[in-house]
């Protein structure tokens, strides 16, 4: 077995390149989204080299971190994919189709939400992609316990806003 880290990359690379590709092509049916992919399990083999022990082959454990960074990848690809079907459902203000009165309230949405701070402002519209708890957590590195006192206090603000605006009216 090679004794550096280097040297057992150079391994893994030498003698697996096949296996690295047949889990490739199985979980990315594009060509890009295929060198995307590899990209991705060489860098997670080469991050999971120090847990790497002579407890198991080098092809199994090569396979282990390949398949848990294509299932991580298929995963976070679904969201992508997700985030941007719901974002082509969610009406532009600039929309022509929008009645005025959905404009002016979208507007008035869009401009409370850049009064945020950055932080908030990124929490808001990673919910208003519908995106969960653990997923926003996952994005922005916060507990998911703290996304959701976070977003909770937020949406207070925003509602607490709209009253403001109802009363006036």
């Amino acid at each position: 077995m090679p004794d550096t880290p280097e040297a057992l990359f150079a391994a893994i690379q030498r003698e697996h390149p096949g296996l690295i590709m047949r889990i490739v092509q199985a979980f990315a049916p594009a060509p890009g989204e295929r060198d995307d992919l590899y990209q991705e399990i060489l860098l997670a083999l080469w991050q999971a080299i120090p847990q790497f022990g002579d407890r198991s082959k080098l092809s199994t454990y090569v396979y282990r971190v390949a398949l848990n960074c294509a299932l991580n990848w298929q995963r976070s690809q679904r969201r992508y994919r997700d985030k941007l079907q719901n974002f082509a459902r969610m009406p532009a203000e600039s929309d022509p189709d929008l009645p005025p009165q959905v404009r002016a309230r979208l507007q008035w949405l869009y401009a409370r939400i850049h009064e945020l701070p950055p932080v908030d402002r990124s929490l808001i519209l990673l919910s208003l992609d519908r995106l969960d708890y653990e997923a926003i957590a996952e994005i922005t590195g916060m507990s998911a316990s703290n996304v959701g006192v976070r977003l909770h206090r937020i949406k207070q603000r925003l509602a607490a806003a709209a009253a403001e605006i109802t009363h006036e009216i």
